[in-house]
């Protein structure tokens, strides 16, 4: 019995990929690359930095998110969020797409002014949980792993 449930564990450890501490992700529908992300085991939800966030109406929100042009996305869900410093804020969640070590994700993100952050992208468990095992050693494996596989 203590046999199977070794294989059975190791199997379930080696289906999952290993990411580091931080890396560098892609955002396609945001036409966004090389985003600086700090990978969070402690943080329930991905963020990533958004200024001028602004609803427009009940299924929509404007805001320039990393800097870029203004753009306009469909609200997923509003949610209250307790940020690292204990302050609860209702935050606005998109869904988009986030490319790490080569597989598309489908995931929920807040929108937050992460100015005063040295990252502007949080990986949260949201998205760890479905495939991830976090390797606090290790740096950058998506975006090696992205500049391996280019043409």
């Amino acid at each position: 019995m203590k046999a199977l449930l070794f294989v059975f564990l190791l199997i379930n450890l080696y289906s999952k990929e290993i990411i580091g501490s931080i890396d560098k992700l892609d955002f396609p529908l945001l036409n966004i690359e090389n985003v600086a992300t700090r990978v969070d085991t402690g943080a329930t939800n991905s963020s990533i930095h958004c200024t001028n966030i602004e609803k427009i109406n009940d299924k929509f929100v404007r805001c320039n998110i990393l800097g870029k042009e203004s753009l306009i996305k469909e609200i997923s869900k509003i949610k209250e969020v307790k940020s690292s410093n204990g302050v609860s804020q209702n935050r606005y969640f998109i869904k988009t797409e986030i490319v790490i070590l080569g597989k598309t994700y489908i995931s929920e993100l807040s929108l937050n002014d992460r100015s005063s952050m040295t990252y502007p992208f949080l990986l949260g468990r949201d998205i760890l949980i479905q495939d991830f095992i976090v390797d606090v050693s290790k740096e950058n494996l998506s975006f090696d792993f992205k500049e391996r596989t280019k043409n």
